[in-house]
């Protein structure tokens, strides 16, 4: 099994949170490799944290993801562990967080209740590095999720902060789940559901709030001239609206959460 650790919160660089929940990870298993996928989610984002993780998943099935992203922390929610169908696992608080990335890899297999980490009472502020970063430490050095927990009905798990697209006659139903730094809009059409949903085609028909466009889906940003739009699948995975060179956030005022309405012409 994978000993890399891959590493999303939305702690920032600028205070010690990262760094400390690092050396706590390698203390526990000095064979682990951490990769920081994201620290700069905004604070208390998560629905960003859900999505870029499901990014993850879908780019790193193999690797443990640690996801943190926690405004619940100390509270009565649960920190969890959870094995998917496909056999990637994942670690962060109960709060719909790891929902997304665990649908990504066939949905759960198996979740836990992680118990506490280093046989300290953990901080009520800093849950990461008391139990789920010593949890994810020990499934790199070779413990299997079952060994971390009681084992918990994946029914009764705190819900996704964002659906699945749907299909209804000849449309697609979404809704935008992020915007990446160039301002490309990401919706929550896996690139795995593009084909049974009909939607490959040359253009699509996109409804985003007030705007109904007619897009070319290309492969690239390139397909289209400088400031044009496409539609593509991004390396995150998700059906992407973008503008070469350009921001498809700014020019057609999306906010996060639209609904967006797709179909094939």
């Amino acid at each position: 099994m994978s000993s890399i650790i891959c590493f999303t919160s939305d702690f920032g660089l600028d205070d010690t949170w990262v760094g400390i929940c690092h050396a706590v990870i390698l203390s526990a298993c000095d064979s682990a490799r951490i990769v920081d996928l994201s620290h700069g989610i905004r604070p208390y984002d998560v629905r960003k944290g859900a999505a870029v993780a499901a990014a993850g998943v879908y780019q790193l099935p193999g690797a443990i993801h640690l996801v943190v992203v926690d405004p619940g922390v100390g509270g009565p929610r649960r920190d969890l562990s959870i094995e998917t169908v496909e056999g990637t696992r994942l670690v962060g608080p109960d709060n719909g967080i790891l929902l997304p990335a665990a649908g990504r890899s066939g949905g759960i297999a198996r979740a836990v209740a992680l118990s506490t980490g280093r046989g300290i009472e953990p901080s009520p502020t800093f849950r990461a590095r008391d139990v789920l970063a010593p949890a994810a430490a020990a499934l790199a050095c070779g413990a299997r999720v079952t060994d971390l927990g009681d084992e918990v009905d994946a029914s009764g798990l705190v819900a996704a902060p964002f659906g699945e697209c749907r299909r209804e006659e000849s449309y697609v139903y979404g809704e935008v789940l992020e915007a990446d730094r160039f301002g490309s809009v990401r919706v929550n059409v896996p690139a795995e559901q593009v084909d049974e949903l009909g939607l490959r085609a040359e253009r699509l028909e996109v409804g985003l709030g007030h705007n109904t466009l007619s897009v070319p889906f290309g492969q690239t940003f390139s397909d289209v001239g400088e400031g044009e739009p496409v539609v593509l699948m991004d390396s995150s995975g998700w059906l992407t609206l973008s503008i070469n060179q350009g921001s498809a956030l700014d020019r057609y005022g999306v906010e996060i959460g639209t609904h967006v309405r797709l179909r094939a012409l």
